[in-house]
């Protein structure tokens, strides 16, 4: 092959590239456009809550709740994705160096559910392609190179009628292995927010199933998930259960 046909080979499937990352990227962004994001209505700048958290007592088989410390939960606008913590309500001292890590650790993960980033964040760093299927389904493929990112890839079905995910798959750098998730929606404030997502993963050898819950509540001009409620199961049998109330929601908006 001359080099001639080589660079033409070259620039065909570059342009090939660009094509495909331009039509995952639409799709996304369409998918934005018909989720719902607290941030994105009328200039929200801050929110602060605060977060009552417990934990089914699965050591005793009691069946009991126990509460857990409460945390404040805080989000600011920084212009980008915007930026979120949690801090302990009250005395830290009750509680060694070693609980406090474990427990802000855990909570944490819970931020992105509160005040979610759209999805063309999420995926700004991956490379996206698109496999157009039967029925009106679309899928996303999404993948980098990157070993600082913990996933690799994110595997995205799409209904295309009803514009939202309806399954996910992702590849992750360590465990847990084989993570899919399935999503039910309804709508809140006239577009999709996630009611519940069920996933299945692999930790070592064995099989866990996950349900998650969530329910929604207007505060002011905005509405916020208000409720969450997580089972994890292994083998038919419960290993974690928490629930989330998110309370005492405050919140600021932007003049412009």
């Amino acid at each position: 092959m001359t080099i001639f046909r080589l660079l033409i080979l070259f620039c065909l499937i570059g342009a090939s590239n660009v094509w495909a990352q331009s039509e995952a990227d639409d799709i996304l962004s369409r998918l934005d456009q018909n989720y719902y994001y607290p941030q994105h209505n009328n200039g929200l700048a801050t929110v602060s809550a605060r977060v009552q958290w417990e934990q089914l007592d699965v050591a005793s088989g009691s069946g009991k709740f126990l509460l857990n410390p409460e945390f404040k939960f805080t989000w600011k606008n920084d212009g980008a994705n915007g930026r979120y913590d949690f801090e302990l309500i009250g005395d830290d001292r009750n509680y060694s160096i070693k609980r406090k890590f474990e427990l802000k650790n855990q909570i944490k993960n819970y931020g992105e559910l509160i005040v979610p980033l759209k999805l063309k964040q999420k995926f700004a760093q991956y490379r996206g392609s698109i496999k157009k299927m039967a029925g009106g389904w679309t899928r996303l493929l999404y993948r980098t190179d990157s070993t600082e990112k913990h996933v690799e890839s994110y595997n995205l079905l799409v209904d295309m009628s009803g514009v939202k995910v309806d399954k996910i798959r992702f590849k992750q750098r360590s465990a847990p292995r084989k993570v899919n998730g399935v999503f039910r929606y309804e709508k809140v404030g006239g577009k999709w927010a996630i009611t519940e997502s069920r996933s299945s993963f692999i930790m070592g050898e064995l099989e866990y199933k996950e349900t998650s819950t969530y329910h929604y509540k207007k505060f002011g001009n905005i509405w916020l998930v208000h409720k969450i409620d997580q089972v994890l199961k292994q083998d038919n049998r419960i290993f974690q259960s928490h629930r989330f109330k998110i309370l005492d929601v405050r919140t600021t908006f932007s003049k412009n």
